[in-house]
C-alpha cells in the first residue's frame, strides 16, 4: 500500500514496515539521500498494556502517525522517507511485567548514534523522531543521544513529541471527554479507544470493559480507565489534527531553512 492510498480508520495492514526504507532498493535509498529528502523515524517499545491489548501499541502508533505524516507532507511537496520502527527501548515504569522489553541507557545511546550514522552515510541530514513512549528515562535517553548526534554527526534532528516552534493557523482539535478519568496516561481510555480505531483485533474488548480505573501502573500495567474507552468519539480526529499541526511544524523548519 502507497502512502497516497493510506486513510483514517480500520488499518488492516499489519506490517510495520509498509512504505519505509525496508521496502526501497539500495538504489532508491542512494537517490533519496542525493535528493536531500528528510527522515521520519518512528521510535516506541515492546510494553505491557494491560491485560486487554497486547505489546504492541506503542509500536504501531508511533508507526502508523508516521505513515500519515509523510502522506501529509507528501501532499505538499515534501519528500520523506520512514525508518522502519525501533523498538528497543527504556520501560522503568513497566518493566517489572513479562514482556517489557528494556535495554540499559547506554545500549540505547549506542544504537541510535549508529543508526544515524548510517542515515548520515547515505545522505541524510535532517530527521525528524516521532516517539511514542512518555517513560522520562526513555525521553532522557533520546534527548542524551540527539545531542550527541547534533554535536558529533552534525545531523538536524527533532523531536516531535518535544518541539516547541510557532505555528499559524493550527488544525482545530476536538473537545476533550470532560469526565474522564485522570490520570490516563497508559493503556487507559484514549489510548484503547485509539488502537481500537484503527487496529481493534489488538484490544479485547470484552476483558477491557471489565476493568476498573486505575491511577497507577499497579497492579495490571495500565493506568487510567481502559473500560470508559468506548465513550471516546473523537479519537481519529483527534489523530488527524496531531499528524497536521505536526506537518505543519515541519513544513516551517523546511521553509525556515531554505531561508538561511
Amino acid at each position: 500500500m502507497n502512502s497516497t492510498e493510506l486513510k483514517f480508520g480500520i488499518q488492516s495492514d499489519l506490517s510495520v514496515f509498509a512504505d519505509t526504507l525496508v521496502e526501497m532498493t539500495w538504489e532508491e535509498v542512494r537517490a533519496s539521500g542525493e535528493r536531500g529528502d528528510s527522515v521520519i523515524f518512528p521510535i516506541a517499545v515492546v510494553e505491557a498494556h494491560g491485560p486487554h491489548m497486547d505489546l504492541s501499541p506503542d509500536i504501531y502508533y508511533a508507526y502508523l502517525f508516521s505513515r500519515f505524516l509523510k502522506n501529509n507532507l507528501c501532499a505538499k511537496g515534501i519528500n520523506t522517507v520512514i525508518v522502519p520502527p525501533y523498538y528497543w527501548g527504556i520501560n522503568s515504569g513497566t518493566g517489572k511485567y513479562p514482556g517489557s522489553f528494556t535495554v540499559r541507557p547506554e545500549t540505547f545511546n549506542a544504537i541510535m548514534f549508529d543508526i544515524f550514522s548510517s542515515l548520515k552515510k547515505w545522505g541524510f541530514s535532517k530527521v525528524f523522531i516521532v516517539n511514542a513512549h512518555g517513560d522520562e528515562k526513555h525521553t532522557a535517553a533520546i534527548e542524551k543521544s540527539i545531542n550527541e548526534i547534533k554535536q558529533k554527526l552534525n545531523m538536524q534532528v527533532y523531536r516531535m513529541d518535544n518541539l516547541d516552534i510557532q505555528i499559524e493557523n493550527k488544525p482545530d482539535f476536538p473537545d476533550q471527554r470532560e469526565d474522564r478519568f485522570d490520570p490516563d496516561i497508559h493503556a487507559g481510555s484514549i489510548e484503547t479507544a485509539t488502537m481500537y480505531a484503527f487496529y481493534p483485533q489488538k484490544v479485547r474488548k470484552e476483558i477491557a470493559l471489565k476493568l476498573k480505573p486505575q491511577k497507577g501502573f499497579d497492579p495490571l500495567a495500565y493506568c487510567g480507565d481502559p473500560a470508559s474507552f468506548v465513550l471516546e468519539k473523537n479519537v481519529i480526529e483527534c489523530f488527524q489534527a496531531n499528524v497536521e499541526l505536526d506537518s505543519l511544524k515541519i513544513e516551517t523548519i523546511l521553509n525556515n531553512d531554505k531561508n538561511i
